[in-house]
C-alpha cells in the first residue's frame, strides 16, 4: 500500500458498514497495511482530506462515496445499504467559500441606480456600477460595498425546481427556488459568454451542490437566453455583508435525472409557480420576493 486512498480501499472492502477516516486508519494499522513512509500525528486528517479531494474531483467516477458527514464506503457497496440518491454530498466549508474575489460596487452607486422601494430590477441598469474585484472576506466587513450573489433557477416545461436552501450562520432557512451561489472574480475570462461570467459561475454552483460532474451539466442543462436578467435586493442583510442576487435560468430536458443527482436532504421537487406554492412563508426571503413579484414568469 503506497497511498492513503489505496489503504482506504483495502479497509472498506473488508467492512460491512461506513467508516470514518479515523476508523479506517485504525483498521489499517491492525491489518498492517500502513507502510513506514506514511506517518504523522494526524494521519486520519490527511486520509479524510485525500478522500474528500477525490470525491470532489471525480464525483461519481470515484470508487468512494459518503453516507454522511465524515462517513465513507466503497461506491460498489452503496447499493447494498442505500440508493445513490441518498448519497451524502458534503457542503463546502465556509473558509473554502470565502477565499476568493467577488464582483462588487459602492453601496451609494447601487442605491442611485435602484428605483426607490423596488425589490427587483433589471441587472442591465445596475451592471455599470460593478467594476471592482475584492476578496469576499474584505467586502463582507465593509458596509459601504455591495457584491453579487447568484440564484440559479432550473425550469422544466412549466415547472421550476424547488429544494431546501443551504444553511449558513447568516442565512435564513426555508425552501428555495434555486441554488444559491457566488459570482467570483475569476468567472469572467476570454471564453465567457457574458462580461461577468454568470454562466460559468452558475454551472460551477450546480456542480458544487449536486453529484453531477461539471462536464455533464452542459448536456443536461441549457442556459435560457435572457437579455434582461433580473436582480433582487437582499432584504435580510446581516453579518454576511450586503449583496444583490442575480437570477440565472436554465432549462432541463431530463428532470428525473437531475433530481437523482441532488442529495435527498435537500428534498428536491418540481413545482408550478405560484399555483403549487402552498405556503409562502415556507420560502426563504429571496424566493418569497420572486413569487411576490412574479419574477419567474419572465423566464
Amino acid at each position: 500500500m503506497n497511498s492513503y486512498l489505496q489503504i482506504a480501499q483495502a479497509v472498506l472492502q473488508k467492512s460491512r458498514q461506513p467508516l470514518s477516516a479515523r476508523e479506517i486508519l485504525d483498521a489499517a494499522y491492525r491489518l498492517q497495511l500502513v507502510p513506514e513512509h506514511l506517518f504523522g500525528k494526524t494521519q486520519y486528517k490527511t486520509l479524510q482530506a485525500r478522500l474528500s479531494e477525490d470525491l470532489l474531483r471525480n464525483r461519481k467516477r470515484t470508487i468512494f462515496a459518503r453516507t454522511g458527514p465524515g462517513r465513507f464506503v466503497l461506491r460498489q457497496q452503496l447499493s447494498k445499504t442505500m440508493t445513490e440518491n441518498d448519497e451524502y454530498v458534503a457542503p463546502l466549508r465556509a473558509y473554502q467559500l470565502k477565499q476568493f474575489d467577488v464582483i462588487c460596487a459602492a453601496q451609494e452607486d447601487v442605491d442611485a441606480m435602484w428605483t426607490t422601494g423596488a425589490s427587483v430590477a433589471p441587472f442591465s441598469g445596475l451592471a455599470k456600477a460593478f467594476t471592482r474585484q475584492l476578496p469576499l472576506l474584505e467586502v463582507e466587513k465593509e458596509q459601504s460595498l455591495v457584491h453579487i450573489r447568484l440564484l440559479v433557477t432550473i425550469k422544466c416545461l412549466d415547472k421550476f425546481l424547488s429544494l431546501n436552501s443551504t444553511l449558513t450562520a447568516s442565512e435564513t432557512s426555508g425552501r428555495s427556488l434555486g441554488f444559491s451561489g457566488y459570482l467570483k472574480g475569476m468567472d469572467a475570462d476570454l471564453f465567457s459568454v457574458d462580461p461577468f461570467g454568470f454562466d460559468e459561475a452558475s454551472r460551477r454552483t450546480l456542480a458544487e451542490q449536486t453529484t453531477l460532474p461539471k462536464d455533464d451539466l452542459y448536456s443536461l442543462t441549457s442556459l435560457i437566453a435572457d437579455h434582461s436578467l433580473q436582480c433582487i435586493k437582499r432584504l435580510d442583510q446581516d453579518e454576511a455583508g450586503k449583496s444583490v442576487v442575480l437570477l440565472t435560468s436554465y432549462e432541463c430536458a431530463e428532470p428525473d435525472r437531475l433530481i437523482s443527482h441532488i442529495p435527498t436532504h435537500r428534498s428536491p421537487r418540481w413545482v408550478q409557480i405560484p399555483s403549487e406554492i402552498n405556503n409562502r412563508d415556507s420560502l426563504e426571503p429571496i424566493s418569497r420576493v420572486i413569487v411576490d413579484n412574479h419574477v419567474l414568469d419572465m423566464a
